[in-house]
């Protein structure tokens, strides 16, 4: 402790404060299971102490210190953490309605559990379930200072949705936030100096990796001296990465529970639609996957141990296991998991470039070094740069993560929270610690920082009113001068005010100058950032008093969450509309065809197509749908309903290309060329030309091939007007010939869009984006 001085300075500042006991409470609220500390100071002994709080219950061995974030609900009966776990899956218990797991990943949305009972039909009340059931617990817990975790990577609506859950509870002056990072790091200097001081020098920068049940969440420090302590200091977080120790579960059954259960019963992939697979099979399954899961690693962790092989390491979970989809009952009999599977499932987890796209309708498979590049690039940092690597997260725990973690920090020492309960309640402690230290100096050990820079988007440029690392709450000391962009005698003038980190825009709200507006008249600014990271902005048009001023909360000006989920929160909320009655019956088709689209982008083909299914029923079999029908039958290995599909969408040029591109690439070179020709007779193309000359090579007719290649890229090519599909076709071309010039062109426009490395392929229109002769030159990749 006397290696950082910031706890003995606690220590002295309660014994000069405080003669009377200190308690305060920790909570680490996570996805999947939860877990509470106490913090306490006793003025006879000097000391302070922290300890995570025990959760005895019934059939569970021990006195558990982690609750399952699990709530179930039926009859008027409340059940809470492993009693309601034993829930999900069993028959009349309904994800959602009755039962509600991983609602963490769902606050901060505008989305509601519709089925649900009143007080259980959002996230926010399903935390404050949660977060009472863990302070019911604590003797007088409600009348003590609480600090509630939260990931680094949540924005400014899910802190304040956590922020609401605990003051329904304890009050709003006596609840705080502390980041997840930030609580591990305060745990691992308290409890573990001796560690802490082989690291902590001037300058150290420290990454900690907290791999949870749910998130995956990297914060970047760099230690500074102050006072003769080492402070962490903020450099960067990652992303909102929705990655956990659930998704490894999911992985486990639906790509080996699920393939053994259907091979047992000589069953196709198809037999289970993505909804029974989903929402019954699922949720059956997932205890049984843990189970294996923890066994296997507890194998290979005693084969080391040993100093053995864990090459053949094997988990059996003994017995038979029902599995009841709709009246029928199916059996895995004694499944086994070996360490050879679980590398194989956990690749797309581990792998060092990941590529952009690693998902399905059932398994998230983001890879943990996503979220580490991205916080190492906003902290302009090297993997060499850093010096320690700290664990937390129960799935930090999983050796083959551990392994992952020091092969690419080859230079850093990797060091843990602990192991088993000691690092399941490393983010709680931390919390309680931050607690005590509000509660008797009214100061944080850690104070909260902002993770990026915010600025204004301005004609000129980018204002920057926050610099990342600023201490918060922040706000500025005196107004800022604008001025007004445009001279109007008689209309109003709109001012897009946009906010973000100086890359992208994360925010936008429209301000109207009333008539007249003389350019270049005051404009004054004047903003405030809150300690959850949210901005309020207000201009105020400085010669015209009478102008309502302008004043616009942003609840997210610092972007964390990734493309992928963004197109998540997207289809969560766009579903809500539907069911809020939000959205006409006139553009319930599009809706659908929208929801079907990110679905797709996600690589949630299946329920793409269940979405896909709902517009036919609203719009009929148009040419249109029935071409993403097929694209996505064809994305779920279905090639025969696939080209049921394209050709149900008659004589039209984008399904008959995407069926070449499927027969091509099935070796079926003669029906490809059949369906291409069609698909030029209709729109002769450059993409259908490039395609119809990989046709031609694969049919030994290169000289033609070759011919059909030089047409596609000759006269005048406007690559701004391009799609990205056709960017991909030309490119391809170019290459085929060598065209280096066009390459390089090629390959900048594409950079210039930001497009991932793997590019879409297809092609698909949506009646919302272009109509009659213009829709053919405007196809959009993935419909």
């Amino acid at each position: 402790m006397s290696t950082t001085k910031m706890f003995e300075a606690l220590r002295e500042a309660l014994v000069a404060t405080q003669p009377e006991p200190v308690s305060a409470v920790g909570i680490d609220l996570g996805t999947t299971k939860s877990c509470a500390a106490i913090a306490r100071f006793d003025p006879e002994s000097k000391q302070i102490t922290c300890e995570c709080v025990e959760y005895p219950e019934p059939g569970v061995p021990g006195a558990p210190i982690a609750v399952p974030s699990v709530v179930a609900v039926k009859n008027d009966e409340v059940f809470v953490g492993h009693a309601a776990r034993r829930l999900i899956g069993k028959k009349g218990y309904t994800p959602q309605r009755d039962v509600f797991a991983e609602s963490k990943n769902d606050i901060g949305l505008r989305y509601t559990y519709w089925k649900a009972p009143e007080g259980y039909k959002s996230a926010i009340q399903i935390a404050t379930v949660i977060l009472d059931r863990l302070l019911s617990g604590i003797d007088d817990g409600y009348d003590m200072p609480v600090v509630v975790t939260v990931p680094a990577s949540f924005h400014g609506a899910q802190r304040t949705a956590t922020l609401e859950a605990a003051t329904d509870l304890v009050g709003e002056d006596t609840v705080r936030l502390l980041d997840e990072p930030y609580a591990a790091f305060l745990d691992m200097l308290f409890r573990q100096p001796d560690l802490a001081s082989t690291f902590l020098r001037e300058g150290a920068n420290i990454l900690v990796f907290d791999f949870g049940g749910g998130t995956c969440d990297v914060a970047v420090f760099t230690l500074a001296s102050a006072k003769g302590a080492f402070l962490p200091r903020l450099r960067a977080t990652s992303r909102y990465h929705r990655i956990g120790g659930g998704d490894i579960d999911r992985a486990i059954v639906h790509e080996h529970l699920i393939p053994q259960l259907l091979q047992r019963y000589d069953l196709g992939r198809t037999a289970f639609s993505w909804k029974q697979k989903r929402y019954d099979i699922e949720p059956q399954l997932l205890p049984l996957a843990e189970r294996l899961k923890l066994a296997l690693c507890r194998r290979i962790l005693d084969c080391r141990a040993g100093g053995k092989s864990e090459d053949d390491a094997e988990a059996v979970a003994a017995g038979e296991y029902e599995v009841v989809v709709g009246d029928q009952s199916y059996w895995l009999d004694s499944p086994t998991l070996t360490r050879t599977i679980f590398e194989q499932i956990l690749r797309a987890f581990l792998d060092p470039e990941p590529p952009p796209e690693s998902a399905d309708e059932y398994v998230q498979r983001g890879s943990i070094f996503s979220p580490i590049r991205h916080a190492l690039f906003q902290a302009k940092l090297d993997v060499q740069d850093i010096d320690g690597v700290l664990l937390a997260g129960s799935s930090s725990l999983i050796p083959a993560v551990q392994d992952a973690l020091r092969k690419h920090f080859p230079d850093a020492r990797v060091f843990s929270c602990g192991s088993g309960e000691a690092l399941q309640g490393a983010i709680a402690r931390g919390a309680a610690l931050q607690a005590l230290a509000l509660a008797a100096t009214g100061k944080p050990l850690i104070a909260p920082v902002t993770s990026s820079a915010v600025g204004l988007q301005t004609n000129q440029g980018v204002l920057h009113l926050v610099d990342a690392g600023t201490s918060i709450p922040a706000a500025c000391s005196k107004p800022l001068r604008l001025l007004a962009p445009q001279d109007s005698a008689s209309r109003p003038v709109e001012i897009a005010v946009e906010v973000g980190d100086g890359h992208r825009v994360s925010g936008r709200s429209m301000w109207s100058l009333p008539a007249p507006v003389r350019a270049g008249e005051p404009l004054d600014l004047t903003w405030k950032l809150d300690e959850n990271q949210c901005l309020e902005l207000e201009l105020v048009r400085s010669d015209h008093a009478d102008t309502e001023p302008f004043h616009h909360r942003f609840i997210a000006p610092i972007t964390h969450i990734d493309q992928g989920q963004i197109a998540r929160c997207r289809m969560l909320e766009r579903e809500q509309s539907i069911r809020d009655g939000r959205v006409s019956k006139r553009e319930l088709g599009d809706a659908f065809i929208a929801l079907g689209r990110d679905a797709s982008t996600l690589g949630e083909n299946e329920k793409a197509l269940h979405f896909i299914s709902l517009a036919i029923m609203e719009q009929g079999a148009t040419q249109h749908l029935m071409n993403l029908r097929g694209l996505y039958r064809e994305y779920c290995g279905d090639r025969e309903g696939a080209e049921e599909s394209y050709r149900a969408a008659g004589q039209w040029d984008p399904a008959l290309f995407n069926m070449a591109l499927m027969q091509s690439k099935a070796e079926h070179y003669a029906q490809a060329l059949e369906s291409i020709d069609k698909a030029i007779e209709l729109d002769s193309s450059r993409e259908a030309s490039v395609l119809k000359g990989q046709i031609l090579e694969k049919l030994g007719k290169a000289n033609d091939a070759k011919l059909l290649y030089v047409d596609a890229l000759s006269g005048v090519i406007d690559l701004k007007a391009c799609a990205d599909y056709q960017l991909y076709w030309l490119l391809k071309a170019a290459r085929i010939l060598d065209r280096s010039e066009l390459i390089a062109s090629v390959q900048e426009e594409q950079k210039d869009r930001g497009l991932k490395a793997k590019i879409a392929q297809r092609q698909g229109l949506l009646p919302d984006q272009a109509t009659g002769a213009a829709a053919k030159s405007k196809r959009t990749a993935n419909g």
